[in-house]
């Protein structure tokens, strides 16, 4: 990450609304280009690792991709080592992880692609942690936000109401919503006289359960997690199990199209033995819980098309989920997050001023998001009843997919092809490389293999197939 001495914009003070990871993210960027920030958010915040109101995914299983951890790396160097101090569980995504998708376990080694487990409260409140510790930045919570301040065509400041029910005018130079999915940035432009961005929506009706378990030493073999997903198109139930600190499981289970878990614990044990693999199911139906089974409701991906916007109020930015609201299942929100904070510290190092940075920062927002929003938005479509704007081929495209599930379940090259994109470290074309192609081909073109319930893959005989 490029750092130059604080202050880069003299006197300057940037706002955030919001003190969701991405808000904290960006706090940390902008702490390297103006002299103050001030981060505002209406919860009142927890100084140790706690659910909070306004995270209501909280509660439920969270995944930091390869991409999103070597972000935070470059953003907090010492990050990694609070958060193993505080118990996250560290390990290889492909080799440590059983990945049960379109009716085949993946292909089992050690990739060196590295993966954190860990709670959302832990990691958020590590997150805050080191941003408090920057000299130029303040925290403010329990205020709430009422919107904008603006003259000229440009955002100068924030209307903000206080716990005491006092309102008052905070003034800035950038102000940048942070504020999630629920944004109303959107309000706000038309409200100041200028458009709304379009948006895109892909209706899933995803519903999900989670619930959290003490971990033992023998429960799934030593592998600190495993993900159970169904086959489309009519299959709809997905489960997973993920390690965390504590000694404990998260586990999550669920569904697309009205497919949701029970809040009973009976129901939700069943619901658990229903899923496509009985891994999660055999862990659990004799594991000692933590805590009662909470649910929670995700209607839709969401995209707010601010790189399409000709006219937008300078000083002004949106950023994370109040941009783009994928999938949870597919673990990408905080990783995007990451890559935009990165993004904006590259936009605004090439500026004399902040004034503009919209006009760049939304075109490279974009590219962060495309590729995880083709795997959310394109892997929905997979599902009888998904509705929305559907891109050209996508049926040829998830066709195809199919094939590269069950190829990564015996070659280890198309399988590292496979995480390498969905861990946003290439591109979704890399799928479509001749040298892939062909290696989907071959093992497609072979008899199936037989699978054991722990993932090991056995010929026609029973012996046991290595991976190649």
């Amino acid at each position: 990450m490029h750092v130059p001495p604080p202050g880069i914009f003299q006197g300057n003070h940037a706002i955030i609304i919001g003190s969701s990871i991405s808000g904290l993210l960006a706090a940390r960027v902008l702490a390297a280009h103006f002299d103050r920030v001030t981060v505002f958010d209406r919860d009142m915040l927890p100084g140790t690792s706690e659910n909070r109101l306004g995270v209501p995914q909280g509660r439920h299983g969270h995944g930091l991709l390869a991409s999103g951890l070597n972000g935070l790396q470059r953003l907090f160097p010492s990050l990694e080592r609070e958060l193993l101090d505080a118990g996250a569980v560290p390990g290889d995504v492909i080799g440590n992880v059983r990945w049960f998708q379109h009716g085949y376990y993946k292909a089992r080694f050690q990739s060196g692609l590295p993966g954190l487990l860990l709670s959302r409260p832990l990691l958020e409140t590590s997150i805050r942690r080191q941003v408090k510790h920057l000299p130029n930045v303040r925290i403010v919570d329990h205020n709430h936000v009422l919107g904008l301040i603006a003259e000229g065509g440009r955002v100068t400041g924030i209307r903000v109401q206080r716990d005491t029910g006092e309102t008052s005018h905070v003034m800035a130079d950038l102000v940048v919503d942070a504020t999630g999915r629920s944004s109303r940035a959107p309000e706000w432009l038309e409200s100041l006289g200028f458009p709304k961005p379009d948006v895109e929506e892909v209706k899933i009706d995803l519903g999900y359960t989670s619930r959290v378990y003490r971990r033992r030493a023998g429960d799934l073999a030593g592998d600190m997690g495993a993900i159970l997903a169904p086959m489309p198109p009519d299959q709809t139930r997905v489960g997973f199990m993920l390690a965390m600190e504590g000694s404990r499981w998260m586990v999550t289970i669920g569904g697309w199209l009205g497919s949701h878990a029970p809040t009973d614990p009976q129901g939700y044990t069943e619901f658990a033995r229903s899923l496509a693999r009985p891994d999660i199911y055999d862990v659990i139906k004799d594991a000692e819980p933590v805590t009662d089974p909470v649910k929670f409701v995700f209607p839709s991906n969401l995209r707010r098309r601010y790189d399409r916007l000709t006219r937008f109020p300078n000083n002004f930015l949106v950023m994370g989920d109040a941009v783009c609201s994928f999938n949870p299942l597919y673990g990408q929100g905080m990783s995007v997050a990451t890559l935009e904070a990165l993004a904006l510290d590259e936009c605004l190092s090439t500026m004399s001023s902040p004034d503009r940075v919209w006009r760049p920062f939304f075109k490279a927002a974009a590219k962060v998001i495309e590729t995880p929003w083709t795997i959310a938005a394109g892997s929905d479509f997979a599902f009888t009843g998904v509705t929305g704007p559907r891109p050209a081929g996508t049926s040829a495209v998830n066709w195809y997919l199919s094939r590269v599930h069950k190829a990564a379940s015996i070659d280890r090259h198309v399988c590292r092809s496979f995480f390498d994109v969905a861990n946003l470290l290439r591109p979704a074309t890399t799928l479509f490389a001749p040298s892939v192609v062909a290696r989907v081909a071959r093992v497609c073109m072979a008899p199936a293999p037989r699978v054991s319930s722990t993932g090991v893959r056995l010929d026609s005989k029973g012996r046991l197939i290595e991976t190649t």
